[in-house]
């Protein structure tokens, strides 16, 4: 499967419509967002490459983005999705304490997470969380979270400055870096093999 990791977007209509060709030449799966969309065009434009998505909404999004990622069935704010095989988890940033402990009730109740994917605005503490000021923004709930039920993969947005890829016990965490700089990540999985590009249009 190969998934395309897009977070930061801000509206940037621009780099939206480029990102649709990346999608296309790679043969993507699945895209997914981590938060802090904005607008309605970039999502459109995603949506309509026929492309599979799930997204979370960011902290600088408000209830009209997270309503539109509703209607397009998108949102998975506080939820779980199965595809191909894959638990996909959603901790958006819009009300992050409420996703937050939906997500961990869900997980409680779950009996095979071996193909977790979470999918959040924020970074864990530690991990693709260092601010151009030298602080660690990460939260300390999503690295316990990562801890206790060790997913194989973990994207999030948030921290511009902080792109790159981090790995904690099994779990390979991914910071894009923000679409509206241009930056986006690929993630292959084949059986237990996790490979992660990061790119630039």
């Amino acid at each position: 499967m190969r998934i395309l990791g897009l977070a930061d977007i801000h509206c940037s209509y621009q780099y939206s419509s480029y990102i649709v060709h990346e999608i296309i030449r790679h043969r993507i799966d699945l895209v997914l967002i981590a938060g802090d969309i904005e607008c309605e065009d970039p999502l459109d434009k995603i949506i309509n490459s026929g492309v599979d998505v799930f997204a979370v909404t960011g902290n600088m999004d408000d209830t009209y983005i997270y309503r539109i990622m509703k209607d397009y069935g998108i949102a998975i704010d506080g939820l779980t999705r199965e595809y191909q095989g894959f638990i996909i988890a959603g901790i958006g940033g819009l009300s992050f304490r409420t996703n937050f402990e939906k997500v961990v009730d869900i997980l409680n109740k779950t009996r095979d997470l071996g193909k977790l994917i979470i999918l959040s605005h924020y970074p864990p503490n530690g991990f693709n969380d260092t601010t151009y000021a030298g602080v660690h923004a990460g939260l300390k709930q999503l690295r316990e979270l990562v801890e206790k039920y060790r997913p194989i993969l973990f994207i999030h947005g948030h921290i511009h400055e902080a792109r790159g890829v981090s790995k904690y016990n099994k779990t390979i965490i991914v910071n894009p870096g923000p679409l509206m700089h241009g930056y986006y990540s690929i993630v292959e999985i084949e059986h237990d093999k996790i490979n992660v590009s990061l790119h630039r249009l």
